[in-house]
């Protein structure tokens, strides 16, 4: 529209021009009116000229303003993406987590628990037993079951004979293998240690004993070549300390800082501490 406007504009003055050189007036001026009048055809090309270059300056600020109304529609998209992006992703952690929980307090995982804590609770009462189980983590140098161990440990067992817990011990380990696994997959919910500090795990009974199996991963991982050229590096002191921050607790600064508050916690000394755990202490 404002293409033609200006396009009628310049050819109106154009054509007024022209019909008032062809005027009898005009000869006192010129003795060629109507050649001069036709001779304004180059200033009719002239102005068409300015007039392109016009509209072509006033389309182009139309589309800036047009693109710069896109780009904000555009930001103001992505912001409110950015924003729905969050909540879904705080949504599917909450979610995660409750899956979790969910699988805690399932029947078969109740299970899972009660024969982990039949590795647990025998490995406080005897720390040569826990040594054992321990080596039973790696691949390489693993430890044969100490017999002598039997008699500290069938204080803190359900089993009557050695016998009986010698062909349960290896299904009781497997199943600590499943509850560090699910402890592991716990604590790796970074962005909803929220959630995870407010969902009842019981992990203030399950913290001084995955600790003290993690610690002696840690040491026999460190001493013994065989292990680390053969084995794949400990993960679970990691674990319990990320799930020591998710829980508000200060993770322990040394191993003898663990073991002091090992042999001094009250449900240790409940299970029948072997007090060999004291030399540990520092």
């Amino acid at each position: 529209m404002l293409g033609l406007m200006i396009c009628f504009g310049i050819f109106g003055v154009w054509l007024i021009a022209i019909v008032v050189g062809l005027q009898p007036e005009i000869r006192v001026y010129t003795q060629q009116p109507f050649s001069d009048a036709f001779s304004g055809i180059n200033a009719l090309f002239a102005g068409c000229a300015f007039g392109g270059v016009i509209l072509t300056i006033w389309l182009q600020i139309h589309e800036l303003q047009e693109t710069r109304d896109e780009l904000q529609k555009t930001a103001s998209a992505n912001l409110m993406m950015a924003d729905a992006s969050r909540v879904m992703a705080m949504h599917a952690d909450q979610k995660a987590i409750l899956d979790v929980f969910q699988t805690y307090c399932s029947e078969y995982f109740q299970g899972v628990k009660n024969d982990a804590m039949s590795v647990l609770i025998p490995c406080v009462a005897s720390s040569r037993y826990c040594e054992f189980v321990v080596s039973r983590f790696f691949v390489a140098d693993q430890q044969a079951f100490p017999a002598e161990c039997w008699e500290r440990v069938s204080k803190a067992s359900y089993c009557k004979t050695l016998d009986e817990f010698l062909a349960k011990e290896q299904a009781y380990r497997y199943k600590l293998d499943e509850l560090i696994n699910f402890f592991t997959m716990l604590s790796s919910q970074e962005n909803s240690k929220s959630i995870i500090a407010n969902c009842d795990f019981s992990y203030s009974w399950w913290r001084p004993l995955l600790w003290m199996i993690a610690v002696q991963q840690e040491e026999r991982y460190a001493n013994n070549e065989a292990v680390r050229k053969y084995g794949t590096v400990p993960y679970l002191l990691n674990v319990v300390k990320r799930l020591d921050d998710a829980y508000g607790l200060v993770p322990f600064k040394t191993t003898e800082a663990f073991w002091r508050f090992f042999v001094g916690h009250p449900k240790v000394r409940q299970y029948g501490m072997d007090e060999a755990y004291h030399a540990r202490t520092g």
